[in-house]
């Protein structure tokens, strides 16, 4: 519990690793059920391999959406818009403060996969593909996009993430600082073989799914990398 302009309030700002200047395409968000005003549901944009832009919804999730509109309204007085799940399935909103600076909290843990149906296909960061098929590393990534952004090193022999500790500061957070240079360079290692060894943004989802932007000559794409292993991960970040 933390005090703000005489409110006691439930929620504090999340210290750890979190999205910043995503795209629509790369969060969940809660939202009005157009079919019933009454009721909520969680929103996704999904991009497709032939350029078409779909627009996904689900009901099925009233817990997650209500702890998303707790944090919403109690530090906004209102509900809905967007959040994400780490790989520690930690539930992060964003908030604009008063000074127009973007705060993340954290509203708790969720561990119920989201899935969309849309036309026939599930839409799920699970490491499969439209058709159920089991991903290998390599492969191409035509999952959603929601994910936690890490950076992989140039040079490929680490990965680091920043956050701001206090304001007006802001701190890289190094894996080899972490569980150690060896181990860590084995880890961004295995990123490098499959994103590059120049380095640059890789993401992680609420499965532990590693999926990458690589560079092509016509559009973006994205490789499935693999999965964490949270022995040779960051640690989790406490929820206060």
């Amino acid at each position: 519990m933390v005090q703000e302009g005489g409110i006691l309030m439930s929620f504090s700002v999340f210290k750890g690793n979190c999205p910043s200047n995503v795209s629509k395409d790369a969060k969940y968000t809660v939202r009005w059920n157009r079919k019933n005003q009454k009721s909520f549901v969680i929103g996704l944009i999904y991009e497709s391999e032939d350029d078409e832009v779909w627009h996904t919804t689900t009901d099925k999730h009233p817990d997650l959406i209500e702890m998303v509109n707790e944090v919403k309204i109690q530090l906004t007085g209102f509900p809905n818009g967007s959040f994400y799940i780490n790989e520690y399935h930690q539930v992060i909103v964003p908030i604009k403060n008063s000074y127009g600076i973007t705060e993340y909290y954290c509203a708790g843990k969720y561990h119920e996969p989201l899935r969309f149906e849309f036309e026939g296909k599930v839409l799920s960061g699970e490491p499969v593909d439209l058709d159920g098929n089991q991903l290998k590393p390599g492969d191409d990534w035509l999952g959603p996009h929601p994910g936690i952004s890490y950076v992989l090193k140039a040079g490929g022999h680490d990965i680091y993430y920043t956050y701001s500790p206090r304001p007006n500061v802001t701190k890289k957070v190094f894996l080899s600082k972490v569980i150690g240079i060896e181990k860590a360079k084995r880890v961004a290692g295995d990123i490098a073989s499959i994103k590059g060894s120049c380095g640059g943004r890789f993401y992680v989802n609420e499965f532990g799914c590693i999926f990458a932007p690589i560079n092509s000559e016509y559009k973006q794409l994205y490789k499935y990398i693999g999965q964490i292993s949270k022995e040779e991960w960051f640690p989790e970040i406490e929820c206060k």
